[in-house]
């Protein structure tokens, strides 16, 4: 049966034959319920430098959003700043590999080869660094169970509690348990009663915190 066009399932194919990276714009902007005139709006907040007319402007960020072009060099860094990201977590490396969740395992088997936490005299310590880019559903699960203490509904309008908290938890121990924690907050979504009681409005204001802070959308 042929698909209507603008039907929600039109709209739902649409969306998924976009890059990430335009979805990504797409969820951004819609959690802040802004419309594509906000967000060309905001987006002069942050530019230090003068932007083309509005017409012009809203034109250029459909095409963002339906991935037709990707955001230049200069674009890129704006619309990050305008939404609290990276440019490389709002705009992946496309390396056509499909993106995975954090494997910890993996990464202490890498880190392990350089050598113990507490090396002798005579051995050399390495210090090495490497990135993760956790999924939504894994920057949640480290906020809520950590062990770092649950951020309260007012702290997550804090976004250098938010930072730390996600950077205590990977630094600490907490990345051998992320896929376990990504799972219970899938779970509580389903089911809030789930998990730990939690106030009322907490996990829709945890999943927008992660959007804004580290501009991952589940």
């Amino acid at each position: 049966m042929p698909v209507l066009a603008g039907s929600p399932l039109a709209t739902e194919a649409a969306t998924a034959e976009r890059p990430v990276w335009a979805q990504q714009i797409l969820a951004a902007r819609q959690v802040r319920d802004w419309s594509q005139a906000d967000a060309v709006r905001e987006l002069r907040k942050v530019s230090v430098e003068s932007l083309p007319d509005d017409e012009t402007m809203i034109r250029q960020w459909k095409r963002w959003e339906s991935g037709k072009t990707m955001p230049g060099a200069f674009y890129k860094p704006l619309i990050a700043n305008l939404f609290g990201a990276s440019v490389l977590a709002l705009f992946p490396e496309v390396t056509g590999v499909p993106a995975e969740p954090i494997n910890p395992l993996r990464l202490r088997t890498q880190v392990d080869l350089f050598g113990g936490p507490e090396p002798q005299d005579w051995q050399t310590r390495v210090e090495i660094r490497i990135s993760v880019h956790p999924t939504a559903d894994e920057l949640m699960g480290l906020i809520v169970f950590s062990g770092t203490g649950v951020l309260t509904i007012e702290e997550l309008d804090d976004d250098e509690a938010v930072i730390e908290t996600v950077r205590f938890a990977l630094s600490y121990g907490g990345a051998g348990e992320v896929p376990t924690w990504a799972q219970k907050i899938r779970e509580m979504f389903a089911d809030p009663a789930a998990g730990p009681m939690l106030p009322d409005g907490y996990l829709i204001k945890l999943r927008r915190t992660v959007a804004r802070v580290f501009g991952v959308v589940a």
